[in-house]
């Protein structure tokens, strides 16, 4: 029998990344349980929009995790999705992925939050046969899965996630407080010197 790699799938729009994010990739990294795990920024998000261009939240991506690739040989950073001019949706993510690493594993790396509106994605059945679900909760927190299809295969982990979101970094750098701790230094300096998400 050929052995089956397991290969974790995390995509976001990274608007911008932060230590959340970071914490959750080490975490993941950490406990072994992937040959591979691959990063995937979103090019066109379907269901928000985004407040920085494409090329500048790949680049966030790209310096956020730099110190972490070179740690981790099994971390990848994938523009299948910066590159495609499309909405981005996650089916035709795990469609390409699905053809790049025949007969592997993939597991789809997603937040409780999210995962609770799966019945919202576009071909869930499709997306349903392809990938597993890795379940991101904090710890005691209660999954809601009442609306999750019962084709849907998911598991979860408990990760004590840092406190972070995307949108508070961007309210603070509006607001001009600081921001720094909330990501990494290398992130933090590229948004001042390109002016992302400066109050206009």
């Amino acid at each position: 029998m050929i052995a089956t790699k397991s290969i974790a799938l995390f995509g976001g729009s990274f608007d911008p990344i932060h230590n959340g994010h970071l914490f959750v990739i080490e975490e993941l990294l950490s406990s072994a349980r992937f040959e591979k795990l691959i990063v995937i920024p979103a090019g066109n998000p379907w269901q928000k929009s985004v407040a920085a261009s494409a090329a500048h939240r790949l680049a966030m991506v790209e310096i956020a995790l730099k110190d972490c690739m070179s740690k981790y040989r099994e971390l990848e950073i994938s523009r299948f999705e910066i590159n495609d001019s499309r909405p981005s949706y996650a089916f035709q993510s795990i469609d390409y992925f699905t053809m790049q690493n025949p007969g592997d594993n993939l597991v789809w790396i997603i937040g409780s939050d999210a995962f609770a509106k799966i019945d919202e994605w576009r071909e869930v059945e499709q997306v349903a046969k392809s990938v597993q679900f890795l379940v991101i909760t904090r710890p005691g927190q209660k999954l809601e899965s009442a609306n999750v299809a019962k084709s849907i295969t998911y598991s979860q982990i408990e990760i004590n996630a840092l406190d972070i979101s995307s949108t508070k970094v961007r309210n603070l750098i509006k607001a001009a407080e600081p921001f720094d701790s909330f990501v990494p230094a290398g992130v933090a300096a590229y948004i001042k010197s390109q002016g992302i998400y400066a109050a206009a």
